[in-house]
């Protein structure tokens, strides 16, 4: 019986839920490699080795370029993957239990220089795919460049510029947006 009892303990222990509060580094680590095929497992260690020792987090990608880890924090992440490709990583939170957590990971993947676009999704924290709009309320449909707005749980969108000259005199007969979405928790 007490052998039984101390095996339950023990599986209970390993299956348990997530921490209260995981970090950002802890899930970013565990990202699937086809989520950022840029960057390989030891491009994510080099990254937090390098800020950890508040050295420059600069590490040459799977294309050959430099990828550069621009801050971290508990709960966000910025990496300048290519010049042409950013992405911003958020834990948030959330109300109800998502794979045995309160949190998820918005990650927003910025492409461009001149005309940035972005693109919005949720995760939980085992990198299970999410329907964005559940936790973003009002999203738009694309186009449009995504930031988080600092100190707080919403996503700042404003619209971008067409490059087309065609497609530029029809967005300027509609009036440019710009809004926050508020992070449903």
């Amino acid at each position: 019986m007490k052998k039984r009892l101390m095996i339950y303990v023990l599986l209970s222990l390993l299956l348990s839920p997530c921490e209260a509060q995981q970090k950002i580094r802890d899930v970013f680590l565990q990202m699937p490699d086809s989520l950022l095929p840029y960057l390989t497992e030891n491009n994510r260690l080099d990254f937090l080795d390098f800020m950890d020792s508040n050295m420059k987090a600069e590490v040459t990608n799977e294309l050959g370029g430099k990828s550069e880890m621009l801050s971290l924090s508990d709960s966000a992440l910025a990496i300048q993957v290519s010049p042409a490709m950013k992405v911003v990583m958020r834990l948030m939170p959330v109300t109800e239990t998502v794979d045995s957590c309160q949190q998820v990971v918005c990650m927003i993947s910025t492409y461009g220089k001149d005309a940035p676009e972005s693109q919005l999704a949720v995760y939980s924290v085992r990198w299970r795919p999410l329907l964005s709009e559940q936790y973003l309320s009002g999203l738009p449909r694309p186009p449009y460049e995504a930031s988080f707005v600092e100190g707080s749980t919403s996503i700042r969108l404003k619209g971008v510029v067409a490059l087309d000259p065609i497609a530029y005199e029809e967005q300027q007969k509609i009036e440019p947006w710009l809004k926050n979405i508020e992070w449903v928790q």
